[in-house]
Formats: structure tokens, C-alpha cells, sequence
């Protein structure tokens, strides 16, 4: 039971439960240095997942009118416009329209388009513009895509193919 002269007791006056400041301050500044490097790594996986988005959006969009142009029931091109000033692709059917009922505009998010060097004139066409049943087209070479981080260029062969 209780025992005054026993050394195993503790006096609660003497030892008193609980943290000291010391200790609190140490374990919210540990805490506050995970919290930072888990935001800071959060947010750069955002940015790069943003931007495998828009690589994708485009691939897929550009490789829907080659399939469109190839595949369709009715006798049209497919094509895609580039649009610099907007960074936008906008799929279309037959010649290249801003009002276009069958249009799709992929608005690009984190990346903008810089570069576009397709023929016949490199820099002045901004239209990739599929054969219908064949897919080839006449306005092959490069366009690039580019954030502050990364560039990605597409290359279209002239059997229409992008890599």
C-alpha cells in the first residue's frame, strides 16, 4: 500500500505528469518541416501531372481526327488548327472554321504551344489537315508543347502518323 520511506513511490507533487515547452516547440517545428516538404511535394506532382495532361489530351485528339479521316462514313479531311495566341487544338471537319458545328477545342492548361514548323511553310500553317480514307497528310513536321518545366515536341510523318 501507500509508504512514505518506500524509494519506488513517487511523489505527484515532485514529478509532475505531462510535456514541457521545450519539448512541445521541438515536435511543431518537426512537425511544420514534414508538413512543408509534403506540400512542396504535392505541389510539384500536381504541375507535372497537369502537364502529362495535356500531353495526352493532344496525342489523343490528334490521333482521333486521323482516325475520323480514315474511318467516317461521310467523304470529309479531318484536320487539327493550332492556335498559338490561344494554345488551343481545335479539331474540325473539312476546312478549318472558328464556328465550326463539329469542332472539338482542346484548351491546353499548364502548356502553351510554341513551336510550329510544318510544311508546306514552316511557321505560316497552323493546320494538320488528314486525307480522308488514308490518313497521310501534305502538313507533316513538329509542333511543340511547352511549360516553365518541360517541352514536348509532336512529330506527324506524312503517312499522318504521330509519334
Amino acid at each position: 500500500m501507500f509508504n512514505r520511506n518506500n524509494p519506488n513511490h513517487r511523489n505527484n507533487r515532485n514529478h509532475p505528469k505531462g510535456f514541457t515547452f521545450t519539448e512541445v516547440v521541438i515536435s511543431l517545428a518537426l512537425f511544420m518541416v514534414l508538413a512543408g516538404v509534403g506540400v512542396g511535394a504535392y505541389f510539384q506532382y500536381y504541375s507535372f501531372a497537369l502537364v502529362d495532361m495535356d500531353i495526352h489530351n493532344a496525342t489523343t485528339l490528334l490521333n482521333q481526327a486521323r482516325f475520323l479521316a480514315q474511318k467516317s462514313p461521310t467523304p470529309s479531311d479531318y484536320g487539327i488548327h493550332l492556335d498559338p495566341a490561344t494554345s488551343t487544338l481545335t479539331q474540325f471537319k473539312g476546312t478549318y472554321s472558328p464556328m465550326g458545328v463539329d469542332n472539338q477545342v482542346l484548351r491546353l492548361g499548364s502548356m502553351r504551344i510554341t513551336n510550329t514548323h510544318l510544311n508546306p511553310n514552316p511557321g505560316v500553317t497552323s493546320d494538320i489537315i488528314f486525307e480522308k480514307q488514308v490518313g497521310k497528310t501534305v502538313n507533316w513536321g513538329t509542333f511543340t508543347i511547352a511549360s516553365k518545366d518541360s517541352t514536348f515536341t509532336f512529330s506527324i510523318n506524312p503517312e499522318g502518323v504521330i509519334q
